[in-house]
């Protein structure tokens, strides 16, 4: 299901995400193909947000899991930035069909998470969180992803938290190991993705803030989905499929605690 290619520049990996964009609007599928997970990642994000706190959604793209905060959080005040013009054209587009109560809290606006301190939309602002939603593996390296977390950081509140949903090396690996077990090939990284060195992170995070949590939250999904899904779909000489039904009660699951068999974690920062 995932494809692999030599990364490409910043603005190759832009123009990818504007025709992404323009091919399915304000469809979830504009920005995740699997849209159960995309379900599970919301439900997930949610548990750590608090109604009526300041947001700021980082790679927000057409809006889709930012209206799913505030329709779930009716107090929720929330910026959504994405690097992508169509992609906040499209979240604008999706904004005029939201009930009132929904549009008075929420703003869409084209930045870079690289830049994120200098635009002008946030300058002067402090968020009670940030969230990064597979945001920071479209960036080129470790070294920009760290620059991204400390751009991050000056939005922050005294006390305010990132909640950082990302995809790890070492995460796929551990799935790839899994599915070898079951003569699966492994999933390789699609070319306009750079997974978080776990390691690395979770160094850099220590140094920078308190690491509250670290959740695996996509352990029992993919173990269905990517490795029983996917095996079943071999041995009936079929391609394994996003919107199959086993995805969608993968998604309604619980996870499985401690376990890492997942690329996917939530990783909880919070500002010292």
């Amino acid at each position: 299901m995932e494809k692999d290619s030599k990364k490409g520049t910043k603005q190759n990996v832009k123009e990818f995400w504007e025709h992404q964009a323009k091919t399915f609007e304000e469809s979830p599928l504009a920005t995740a193909p699997d849209t159960h997970y995309r379900d599970l990642e919301i439900t997930s994000i949610l548990g750590y947000l608090k109604d009526g706190a300041s947001v700021l959604d980082v790679g927000c793209g057409n809006g889709f899991s930012t209206f799913a905060f505030a329709r779930k959080l009716p107090r929720m005040q929330c910026i959504g930035v994405d690097y992508s013009e169509s992609m906040i054209d499209f979240a604008n587009r999706a904004m005029e069909k939201e009930k009132k109560s929904v549009q008075k809290r929420l703003a869409f606006a084209v930045g870079d998470v690289l830049k994120l301190s200098s635009m002008p939309e946030l300058r002067g602002k402090k968020f009670d969180y940030i969230v990064s939603e597979r945001c920071l593996i479209n960036l080129a390296n470790w070294k920009e992803q760290g620059q991204a977390l400390l751009e991050m950081k000056k939005l922050l509140k005294k006390g305010g938290r990132i909640i950082l949903t990302e995809n790890t090396q070492e995460g796929l690996a551990r799935l790839n190991a899994l599915r070898k077990q079951f003569d699966l090939s492994p999933i390789t990284v699609r070319w306009h993705n750079y997974y978080m060195p776990e390691k690395k992170l979770l160094a850099f995070a220590r140094k920078q803030f308190t690491v509250e949590s670290v959740e695996n939250i996509g352990n029992l999904y993919y173990i269905l989905s990517r490795v029983a899904h996917a095996a079943l779909a071999k041995l009936e000489g079929k391609e394994p499929d996003y919107l199959h039904p086993i995805n969608k009660i993968a998604s309604q699951l619980p996870s499985l605690g401690t376990y890492h068999w997942s690329p996917n974690f939530i990783f909880v920062l919070k500002n010292r």
